[in-house]
């Protein structure tokens, strides 16, 4: 259900010129045996990345009505990405603010999970600004997309420091439980503390239907390129097309370890 509405409102949305695509359609670079996917960036980022619009919390009410799609509980909003690197493409939102680098709680999974209703289905979340986040309001996000990466991570075959969890269902208390063990593992918490929650250090999680990915990072750019959570799954943006023959030149899972810290 929640899709099929995000699917309605993202259609007229287009229409209207409220949602701005970031992304071309998708192109397949096989490497290593992967078909990893890329997409060029549009015009559109340099609208997202203007001053009137950065400036401002997204995901504060009031929402705009092609924005909001509905409530996930009392705490969470569901909103429509305006600048999507897939289209559709959902944030799950805390109404109020909390920061994106202060440790997830149970209340964030229950929210997140609640939008995994298909096998297609992608989460990513982005704990900072070195983990690829332009937004400090916590949000995780949904897109519906194939996943390249998909049989190295189940495999355990991915080159850098990585936890990965196996599920048969989603359950937010095991995955909290969970989250918590790798955090302690990866050693991403620290005793800092940000408006009085504790702070993390960078990192990404990828969460389907059948797994849970957590990728400590060191840093969020390699030459000129910079990546987020989207990227551990194999699918990557890139500004033009010399930057695309640099990816692919560098190494697709070259960039990702490097983002990371290399398996020891």
């Amino acid at each position: 259900m929640l899709w099929n509405t995000c699917e309605e409102k993202t259609k007229v949305a287009l229409e209207r010129g409220d949602v701005l695509p970031l992304t071309s359609d998708d192109i397949i670079y096989q490497q290593q045996g992967v078909n990893y996917i890329v997409n060029l960036l549009t015009d559109n980022m340099k609208i997202k990345h203007s001053p009137a619009v950065s400036a401002q919390d997204p995901f504060v009410a009031p929402y705009t009505h092609c924005d909001y799609i509905t409530d996930m509980d009392e705490d969470y909003v569901c909103l429509l990405n305006r600048f999507p690197i897939v289209v559709p493409h959902l944030l799950i939102c805390a109404k109020d603010y909390i920061p994106q680098t202060s440790v997830l709680t149970l209340a964030d999974f229950t929210a997140w999970v609640r939008g995994i209703t298909r096998s297609d289905v992608l989460g990513f979340f982005n704990a900072g600004h070195d983990a690829g986040s332009s937004q400090m309001h916590r949000h995780m996000q949904l897109v519906r997309t194939t996943i390249p990466l998909e049989s190295q991570i189940v495999s355990g075959l991915l080159p850098f420091k990585h936890v990965v969890f196996a599920y048969i269902d989603l359950n937010p208390k095991q995955l909290y439980a969970d989250y918590l063990v790798a955090m302690e593992s990866l050693q991403l918490n620290t005793t800092k503390l940000v408006n009085g929650l504790a702070e993390c250090l960078p990192y990404n999680i990828l969460l389907t239907e059948r797994w849970m990915l957590i990728i400590p990072r060191v840093k969020n750019q390699v030459e000129t390129l910079s990546g987020h959570g989207v990227n551990f799954s194999g699918r990557f943006l890139v500004s033009s097309e010399q930057q695309l023959a640099w990816l692919e030149n560098y190494g697709f899972m070259r960039f990702l370890t490097d983002c990371g810290f290399e398996k020891k």
